[in-house]
């Protein structure tokens, strides 16, 4: 018989990964998520926005690998130095970045369904449910993906059917921290951009800020902030999850 999920056993290793290596995580966050984003909002409608957006998304998929290994080494109880914490995630991150893409190519997807979904008429709030449901029982299955080609030289969709197949059985534990990450980081993260900027940037793509905002603009900070540690916290949620996984 499959053991159940530890999700809190989850929940608190997380948390523990973030707080012991929070020194390089928010350095790198800071470089890789923080910044990118500022330049994005400030670029607004510029023909060279484009080049930012797709550069920061290419930053992101790298942070994230490079916060896995970290996460996933000291899980494994040999934690990395915070000096050669982004150095020994760059050396690692060829054999999970293209399953990082991946999954990253997958989220694209979604939100473009997502977008598309709302010309759909007196059909588009079912469509979208619908969309966001199918993408997030994709998530449960996919989150093992990148500590997996972490840990074994495997192709992306190796990783991921693997990926799949080790998360039968638990799937409705790993839903649940899922799920609580989802529901503490999106709805304070709306919440912030409306206050910061107003009501119209829950509608404005990527950085949901106003490109009227100057990097004088404490809101445009605050929002910045809050991503560097979503960002931060989320990236160690794979390595956590996986542990839970595969620990007998």
């Amino acid at each position: 018989m499959i053991p159940a999920f530890d999700v809190a056993l989850a929940l608190r290793r997380i948390g523990l990964c973030f707080w012991r290596d929070v020194t390089p995580i928010a350095v790198l966050g800071f470089g890789m998520i923080l910044l990118p984003e500022l330049a994005l909002a400030l670029a607004g409608s510029h023909s060279g926005s484009t080049i930012i957006a797709t550069f920061g998304g290419m930053l992101k998929v790298l942070y994230v690998v490079i916060v896995t290994h970290g996460a996933l080494a000291r899980l494994q109880g040999r934690p990395i130095a915070a000096g050669a914490f982004a150095g020994s995630g760059l050396a690692a991150s060829p054999r999970a970045l293209s399953t990082a893409l991946l999954v990253g190519v997958g989220v694209v997807l979604a939100l473009v369904a997502l977008l598309l979904a709302g010309y759909a008429g007196g059909a588009a709030l079912p469509l979208r449910l619908t969309i966001v449901v199918v993408a997030f029982a994709a998530a449960v299955l996919a989150v093992p993906a990148v500590p997996l080609a972490l840990t074994a030289r495997v192709t992306p969709v190796a990783a991921l059917a693997r990926a799949a197949a080790l998360t039968r059985g638990r799937r409705a534990g790993i839903a649940v921290v899922l799920g609580l990450a989802a529901l503490t980081i999106v709805p304070a993260r709306l919440v912030l951009a409306a206050a910061a900027v107003g009501p119209a940037a829950s509608t404005t793509a990527g950085a949901g800020v106003d490109a009227a905002l100057s990097l004088a603009s404490p809101g445009l900070w605050l929002l910045g902030l809050f991503d560097l540690l979503a960002w931060g916290l989320g990236a160690t949620v794979p390595a956590a999850v996986f542990a839970g996984l595969v620990e007998p």
